[in-house]
C-alpha cells in the first residue's frame, strides 16, 4: 500500500459519502489526517479538477474530473455504433435532427448525430457541449443519475433555480425532457434515456424551429422515441 495514494482516495470517498461536498474541518476528522495534510491533498485534486472550492462557502466539492473518468469506463465508440441505427430510425420517422449525448462533467456531449434534411433545421456538431442544466439531454442525467442534481444543488458556483428544480422533478416523472427555446432562440429539443443493465448510459436528444416543434409535436416525438428506444434494447438483448 502506498499512504499517500490511500489517504487522497480516501479523502474522496469521504466528500463523496457525505454527498459530494464537504468541509476541510469535517475531512480531516474523518480521515484522520491534519488539517495541513488534508488541504494540502484538496489543493492537489483542485489544481487537477477532481474537487472544486465552493466560492461563497468553505466546503470542497466533488469535480468534473470526477465524471470523466466515470464516462471515460464506457466505449463511446461502442456506445456509437449500438445506437447509430436507433438515431436513423428516429431521424427517418420525425424529419427532423436527432442526437447522442454523454454526461462529461457537468456539461452534455454531442457524441453523435444525423442531421435533418429539411432547408430550415438544427445543427449539431460533434463535440458540441451544453451546460447539463439547461439542455434537454442535460436534465435527463440530472433526473436520472444518483447523486448529479443534489451535488449541482449544493454547489454554489452553479445555477440551479427553482423552475430548473421543478423541470427535474417533470422529467424524472414523465420520463422524457422538453426544453422550449432555453440554449437556443427558436429552437425546441425533446430527449429520452438510454440505459444500459439499468443504469443511465447516454441521451437522445431531437431539435428542430419551434415554429414545427410545438409542445404537442414534442411529447409525440418522445412517445415515438421511447418506443424506438424499447424496440432497440430488445434488440441488443436478444
Amino acid at each position: 500500500m502506498i499512504q499517500s495514494i490511500e489517504r487522497a482516495l480516501l479523502i474522496l470517498e469521504i466528500i463523496a459519502r457525505e454527498g459530494g461536498a464537504a468541509k476541510l474541518k469535517h475531512i480531516s476528522e474523518k480521515a484522520k489526517l491534519t488539517k495541513s495534510t488534508t488541504h494540502n491533498i484538496l489543493k492537489t485534486f483542485a489544481s487537477l479538477g477532481y474537487v472544486k472550492r465552493g466560492v461563497c462557502d468553505t466546503q470542497y466539492y466533488l469535480g468534473a474530473g470526477i465524471q470523466n473518468i466515470s464516462r471515460a469506463t464506457g466505449d463511446d465508440n461502442a456506445l456509437k455504433g449500438l445506437l447509430r441505427p436507433t438515431l436513423q430510425r428516429i431521424a427517418e420517422k420525425s424529419k427532423e435532427t436527432v442526437y447522442l449525448a454523454v454526461l462529461n462533467g457537468d456539461e452534455v456531449c454531442c457524441l453523435d448525430a444525423v442531421e435533418s434534411t429539411q432547408m430550415l433545421r438544427r445543427t449539431r456538431p460533434i463535440g458540441e457541449r451544453e451546460p447539463v442544466s439547461r439542455s434537454a439531454v442535460g436534465q435527463i442525467f440530472l433526473a436520472f443519475v444518483p447523486g448529479l442534481f443534489e451535488r449541482l444543488k449544493a454547489d454554489p458556483n452553479e445555477s440551479i433555480t427553482k423552475e430548473i428544480q421543478e423541470q427535474v422533478a417533470k422529467v424524472a416523472n414523465m420520463g422524457f425532457s422538453v426544453a422550449l427555446e432555453t440554449i437556443h432562440p427558436g429552437m425546441n429539443c425533446v430527449a429520452v434515456p438510454w440505459r444500459q443493465r439499468g443504469e443511465l448510459r447516454a441521451a437522445i436528444g431531437l431539435s428542430g424551429p419551434s415554429a414545427r416543434l410545438s409542445n404537442k409535436a414534442l411529447t409525440s416525438h418522445a412517445l415515438m422515441m421511447i418506443r424506438e428506444v424499447e424496440q432497440s434494447f430488445a434488440r441488443t438483448t436478444n
